[in-house]
């Protein structure tokens, strides 16, 4: 399976509880709720075995569902994003 960088692979759902913080670059402060959990691709491995991975939240944001890594992508890395356990 080809896969990019930054593409989720595999879902499970969040437990209820689970949010995201986000902090903008003026300083505010905002929560939205995980939804799910992802497999996101991170790169290429150092060994030449694949792709990496990491498991990042999947939250609603706008009316849309985001990963981290689409989140800074498309607001950039000054928008802060933070989980908060339960």
């Amino acid at each position: 399976m080809n896969v990019s960088i930054h593409c989720p692979v595999s879902l499970t759902p969040a437990p209820d509880g689970w949010w995201v913080q986000h902090t903008s670059p003026d300083g505010s402060k905002f929560q939205s709720r995980i939804v799910a959990w992802a497999v996101v691709t991170t790169g290429n491995s150092s060994d030449d075995e694949g792709m990496s991975t990491t498991v990042q939240p999947v939250f609603v944001e706008h009316g849309h569902l985001w990963t981290v890594s689409e989140w800074y992508g498309a607001m950039g890395t000054d928008c802060d994003v933070v989980v908060v356990e339960p």
